[in-house]
């Protein structure tokens, strides 16, 4: 992409711009904002198109993980050409200074050994000018980090000071959109912090691609009632994060 498509990508004039996630949970409020939205599917990608401010978007929730982040990542770019990429969801807190629902927006993306390229410098500056956004580091890990034992070892492995939250598919996303020359931006909403412990090991209920099997979870917790209450607070957390991104996001298109 040349230097005038890229400002004109980060201005907002005339930009297409990918919007990403890995479940539909993160983007399900950003959808229902999208004006005229036509969806289509590419293989068992479902995506969505339509209109977003002053913004043409492509939407699409990809699964969890890093296979299927990088399957859906890729097939969504191979079929639109756009001029910059967004990416939203959730992610565990390793910053003991993080508050739940708290945004990160990624001056610096790793992937457990080092940084995945830049984020965009204008839409990095942008997003901070929003209210409850913070600078930091997100790093993507193989596992899901559970505990706060698991959390801390994260954060002396990536060894920086500041704001840091841990997730599974950011990295893979910036690796594409650095590969194809795409602007991106990454927006991480904590929903659990750096002290808390998930209800589950979720690392026990994800199949061979990665992805935590739903109904596996679903079958323990009716077998263990007593965590239901700790799964819908977790659940919660989760819906009150993507409104929260989806009011960043929408406000970001809309300059």
């Amino acid at each position: 992409m040349s230097k005038d498509a890229q400002q004109d990508a980060i201005s907002g004039t005339g930009k297409k711009v990918a919007i990403v996630g890995a479940l539909e949970e993160e983007l399900g409020p950003l959808g229902g904002r999208i004006w005229k939205p036509v969806t289509q599917r590419l293989d068992s990608l479902q995506v969505t198109e339509g209109r977003l401010g002053d913004s043409r978007v492509v939407l699409a929730a990809t699964g969890d993980g890093e296979q299927a982040a990088g399957a859906g990542i890729s097939r969504l770019l191979a079929h639109h050409e756009v001029d910059a990429l967004i990416v939203v969801g959730v992610a565990g807190g390793l910053d003991p200074g993080l508050q739940a629902g708290a945004v990160v927006v990624a001056r610096a993306v790793h992937n457990g050994t080092g940084p995945v390229g830049e984020p965009d410098q204008g839409w990095l500056g942008r997003a901070l000018q929003r209210e409850g956004t913070v600078e930091g580091t997100v790093v993507s890990s193989s596992g899901i980090a559970v505990d706060p034992e698991s959390k801390s070892r994260l954060r002396l492995d990536l060894g920086s000071e500041g704001p840091a939250v841990v997730d599974l598919e950011s990295a893979t996303y910036a690796r594409e959109a650095v590969a194809r020359s795409i602007p991106y931006l990454v927006l991480r909403a904590v929903s659990d912090t750096a002290d808390e412990t998930l209800p589950l090991d979720f690392n026990r209920f994800r199949s061979a691609d990665g992805r935590i099997d739903r109904h596996r979870v679903m079958r323990h917790a009716l077998l263990h009632p007593g965590l239901l209450p700790r799964l819908l607070t977790l659940r919660h957390r989760v819906h009150e994060c993507a409104q929260r991104l989806a009011d960043i996001t929408e406000s970001l298109l809309c300059e």
